[in-house]
């Protein structure tokens, strides 16, 4: 229990205090290397450089720098009321027949937070790991006494 409490904290740690977000999955997916070196080069001052050229995403990172690390968002969201934005990526993997979704969250032009979701293809569907982990498996024994 107690190294359950500490695995816990220091994940939320590391998530709240600007980890990168990337894995190797991901890496087929991004913008391309040479845009990416190109972007730095041409901003030198830029504080994310490093995390743009391996394509990594950072809190506090502007619009500008997310589209140079990992090109433009599958979809974006806006509101009336307010100057916040999301930024949606999609990221398949066909290898384990799986998508991440990316879910950034922007305000003021920087990069706040971001969620992500795995999605996994069964059959036709698209079923999330926590709706298989809810699922109920189904008894292939049939007695029929027990009618």
């Amino acid at each position: 229990m107690r190294f359950a409490l500490i695995l816990a904290a220091v994940v939320s740690v590391a998530t709240t205090y600007g980890c990168s977000c990337v894995s190797t999955v991901e890496r087929a997916n991004l913008a391309p290397a040479a845009s990416r070196e190109e972007y730095a080069r041409l901003h030198p001052e830029g504080a994310h450089n490093d995390c743009i050229r391996n394509g990594e995403i950072v809190r506090g990172m502007s619009a500008h720098e997310v589209i140079a690390s990992w090109g433009l968002p599958d979809v974006y969201i806006t509101t009336k009321t307010t100057p916040a934005e999301q930024w949606i990526f999609y990221v398949k993997d066909r290898g384990s027949l799986s998508m991440l979704i990316y879910t950034l969250g922007f305000a003021d032009d920087t990069l706040r937070a971001w969620d992500v979701e795995q999605k996994r293809f069964v059959g036709q569907g698209i079923v999330s790991a926590a709706e298989r982990a809810r699922a109920t498996p189904v008894s292939t024994d049939f007695d029929p006494k027990k009618r």
